[in-house]
């Protein structure tokens, strides 16, 4: 049940959002029944909901996630983590303290096309992996309140929001590699790209992310890992597998990966249903290797 609602009124709730991805259409969602509120800790204390979503700007991710779990409340909070190594460990913390849930939305491992490409990685079905490549390119992005996802401090710029995807994929299906070499730039907007070499032992993982492209830019996402046996490439949602004699997209889930990242939340809330990949001592590994990349960056 749709409890309550913080930070919108119904009619502005209602409206529709234009993002990177599209607009968004929330006209249809049945409110009758739906409380709204403006302060976030009065819709907890009164409502007493099971859970919360939690999808405020980055800056007040622990600060909603930590009061929400101290009052019981079990927490599904939006990418990235938080700004800093501390806070995410203060939101695990709290978790644990409180016996409660607490999962980040990083999307992404939901997504059928990767969850193929580490069952992929993990098997060796192709052999070891000899080089992957993981792209993300956007207009940039001036549709938030206030423009806050451009000041790094309130969002970590298009590190820690954007690239952050191909950090926590890179971080989930190979680990944390053994050192990096990262660019960052600021022609536009500060922080606005990244460019990142990660140095595994035996393979090199390359990670570019821009979001200061012209406003008619479609938003563009790619990955590629080479295999010893096959090339694997993800484009437009489509996993395609390239072996020497044939060229073939195999059999995937067509499952809406945001509604199987939700269902996973309910699982772990209402069955308790741990695994690794609702881990947010896991993302919090991943937000430490985006850290790691802000402060050994060159910056131009």
């Amino acid at each position: 049940k749709l409890q309550a609602i913080c930070g919108a009124d119904e009619k502005n709730f209602k409206n529709n959002v234009k993002i990177n991805l599209g607009t968004v259409d929330l006209s249809g969602i049945d409110l009758e029944n739906c409380a709204f509120y403006q302060d976030y800790k009065e819709l907890i204390d009164v409502e007493k909901p099971d859970f919360i979503i939690s999808t405020v700007p980055t800056y007040l991710h622990k600060d909603v996630a930590v009061y929400a779990l101290n009052h019981g409340v079990n927490v599904f909070s939006e990418k990235p983590m938080a700004l800093s190594i501390e806070d995410c460990e203060e939101m695990i913390s709290a978790a644990k303290a409180n016996n409660k849930k607490l999962m980040i939305g990083q999307c992404l491992r939901f997504d059928p096309s990767f969850t193929k490409l580490k069952e992929l990685v993990d098997s060796k079905t192709y052999g070891n992996v000899c080089r992957a490549e993981f792209n993300r390119y956007s207009q940039t992005p001036l549709w938030t309140w206030n423009n806050w996802i451009l000041d790094p401090e309130k969002s970590g710029g298009c590190v820690l929001d954007m690239h952050i995807h191909d950090v926590d994929l890179i971080n989930w299906m190979f680990g944390i590699p053994e050192s990096l070499h990262s660019v960052i730039t600021g022609n536009k907007v500060e922080r606005e790209a990244v460019f990142t070499q990660y140095f595994y032992k035996d393979f090199l993982v390359i990670s570019n992310a821009d979001w200061s492209l012209s406003q008619t830019f479609p938003f563009e996402a790619k990955c590629l890992v080479n295999f010893e046996k096959a090339t694997v490439v993800i484009a437009d949602g489509k996993l395609t597998v390239y072996e020497d004699e044939r060229s073939y997209t195999p059999e995937i889930s067509k499952d809406d990966y945001f509604v199987s990242e939700m269902k996973t939340f309910l699982d772990l809330v209402i069955e308790g249903k741990d695994s690794p990949i609702t881990s947010a001592e896991s993302v919090a590994e991943s937000i430490k290797l985006a850290i790691k990349e802000l402060k050994e960056a060159k910056y131009l």
